[in-house]
């Protein structure tokens, strides 16, 4: 290094020139945002990449954060290694998570992944991340930017009011920008390169924006929900209106039947998205409880993870997740309000997603823990009995609501050798995408039969009882989904077919004879498939209870929308899948959020919330 700098030795200037310094900071941030965008290409590579620059506004509007960013730490510390090394290093670091994201989930890195840090590390630890040449380009670039700007930029701004009133040059700049370009709808549904992506493939038209800059417009949204801001059009008065013509109907007394509604952790049926040669049964005693039940599948909105989506979802109806934080309408309240004792349990950590305080705010009597019982483990050996238990131990005066949370079968699935029993056969698949397979389809059988004992154990009952039970989200089956692929599954999401393949999980609504009796109801039938949010209703519906006002507002719009990705706005109206909703349904879907906004905004069951007693 001696030699190389002395070369420059007889360029004293050159090193200590403030045009020098500025010009070759700029390069940098220049470098660190194309370095952003080869990570934010992702899976589609150097052909995404390349595409990007057939866009002059995702260049200028991913380069740009890097450099003023730069600047903005160059004049209030002063130092040109500080100001690259430390902006350099976050906006590797997001781009390497993005990176990982979608490599593990297949969907894009936003803003409010990173409130949720503690729960991601613990979920993406057992993984194994699959590194990239692009990973390994990323950390020589950031070690020789640092390199350089320690020995070459010598540069010191000295004047503290020029330093000063730079720095706040470049915040109002950053401000500006912020509040006209980077949260503008227009300009970033317009912004994209040139690789073709279907208008509703969400994290194909993020990344076809690169990163920084889709990452820098998902603020407002993380913003808008910790805050409770509202948009413009959102009138308080005329969404109460609507909410009360509904009217707010009560569960009659002899039609309130016990309910357990559980969520199976990763759990899918296999057997429908491709003809696997199974070696011993799996899925048949699910099959068989489909055949007596109101039964379809559950187009989630996350892959290979995000629990808590569908789970607080279908607990509240609301069409996105959001912050909870308070005590919140939903409809374990309003069962709460019809004399219904309501509690649950999770084969988890009570702190994991913060589900102690949150289930408390939903308004559960009760809910368990692993931490609550001795000698526990996540495993559905422990889970059934425990549910079983509770529903055996309730105070059978009251009505009876159990929401029951599964963890076996959470991913990753070990990759390096096959357990035993052997349930598929090979058929070409590659050693490791079988490995996953097969261990994979253990866990899913072994849940599936005690599942279908559970059930059994609740035919015999003479108490009236309905289950409802769903899968959370599809599995993880290999990085970059090598499994799905290499069994042919289609979960190109710019299909429809491929978009359905990706999200749905099976779901079914049974009942044992005494309730069938009581409310004059079969269930059995296909229920199709739609969105978490709706499928409460369904099960309402079932039941012959309208629910309260927001249940029956949302059973209206079901009719014409019935999948909603929110985050992301994606939609099927009509059976089809589009990006864009008509502007009827669109009126109707702004009319419900409208509703959805004031139920979040103003809690209703104040004369019977109380803290949760465990």
């Amino acid at each position: 290094m001696r030699r190389f700098l002395k070369k420059f030795d007889g360029l004293p200037d050159l090193r200590r020139s403030s045009t020098f310094n500025y010009a070759m900071l700029a390069l940098a941030g220049i470098c660190v945002g194309l370095v952003s965008l080869l990570l934010g290409a992702t899976v589609f590579g150097l052909n995404m990449f390349w595409t990007y620059f057939s866009s002059p506004m995702v260049i200028l509007l991913n380069l740009l954060p890097p450099i003023l960013l730069i600047f903005l730490v160059y004049f209030i510390s002063g130092r040109a290694w500080i100001a690259f090394t430390f902006p350099s290093l976050l906006i590797l670091t997001v781009s390497v998570t993005h990176f990982f994201k979608v490599q593990l989930r297949g969907d894009p890195f936003i803003l409010s992944d990173i409130l949720l840090v503690r729960e991601v590390n613990k979920v993406i630890a057992p993984y194994t991340l699959v590194m990239n040449w692009k990973i390994y380009f990323a950390i020589f670039a950031f070690v020789c930017g640092v390199a350089f700007s320690v020995f070459i930029l010598k540069y010191k701004p000295k004047k503290a009011k020029l330093r000063a009133i730079s720095s706040l040059v470049i915040i109002a700049l950053s401000a500006a920008l912020y509040t006209t370009v980077y949260t503008n709808t227009k300009i970033y549904a317009d912004t994209k390169g040139s690789f073709s992506v279907h208008e509703w493939s969400t994290t194909h038209t993020y990344i076809a924006k690169g990163f920084v800059y889709p990452f820098i417009h998902s603020i407002k949204d993380t913003l808008t929900d910790i805050s409770g801001a509202t948009p413009d059009w959102y009138d308080a008065q005329e969404a109460a209106l609507m909410l009360g013509s509904f009217g707010e109907p009560t569960i009659p007394a002899d039609k309130k039947v016990n309910i357990i509604a559980i969520t199976l952790e990763a759990y899918c049926d296999l057997s429908l998205l491709s003809a696997l040669d199974f070696e011993s049964e799996v899925y048949e005693p699910l099959h068989a409880l489909e055949e007596e039940s109101f039964s379809g599948t559950l187009t989630t909105n996350t892959y290979g993870g995000g629990t808590t989506d569908a789970e607080r979802l279908f607990l509240t109806g609301n069409t996105r997740f959001t912050n909870f934080s308070s005590p919140t309408n939903s409809y374990v309240h309003y069962l709460r309000s019809q004399g219904y004792h309501t509690e649950g349990f999770h084969a988890g950590d009570m702190w994991f997603y913060d589900r102690r305080p949150i289930n408390a705010y939903l308004g559960f009597d009760n809910y368990y823990f692993l931490e609550d019982f001795d000698d526990s483990n996540r495993y559905d050996w422990f889970f059934f009995p425990t549910v079983a238990s509770l529903y055996k131990e309730r105070d059978a005066k009251n009505p009876y609501f159990s929401y029951n949370l599964s963890y076996q079968n959470h991913g990753p699935y070990d990759s390096s050798k096959t357990h035993e029993p052997y349930l598929i056969a090979k058929n070409g698949l590659s050693d490791e995408s079988f490995n996953i397979l097969n261990n994979y389809l253990i866990g899913i059988r072994d849940t599936t039969s005690r599942l279908a004992s559970f059930i059994d154990t609740l035919r015999a009952d003479s108490d009236p009882v309905v289950v409802v039970v769903f899968g959370d989200h599809m599995p993880w089956l290999g990085n970059l989904s090598s499994v799905y692929l290499e069994l042919g599954i289609n979960i190109d999401r710019n299909t429809q077919d491929g978009y359905l393949n990706y999200y749905s999980t099976p779901y079914f609504i049974w009942a044992n004879n005494p309730a069938k009796t009581m409310l004059g109801n079969d269930f059995n039938g296909n229920g199709g498939s739609f969105s978490p949010c709706f499928l409460m209703g369904e099960l309402f519906r079932l039941c012959s209870w309208e629910g309260e006002g927001y249940m029956q507002a949302l059973r209206e719009l079901q009719t014409r929308v019935d999948i909603i990705n929110a985050p992301f706005g994606t939609f099927r109206e009509y059976g089809v899948m589009t990006g864009t909703l008509s502007p009827d349904s669109q009126e109707a879907y702004q009319r419900l959020l409208g509703m959805e906004i004031y139920r979040r905004k103003n809690f209703f069951y104040t004369d019977t919330y109380s803290p949760i007693s465990r």
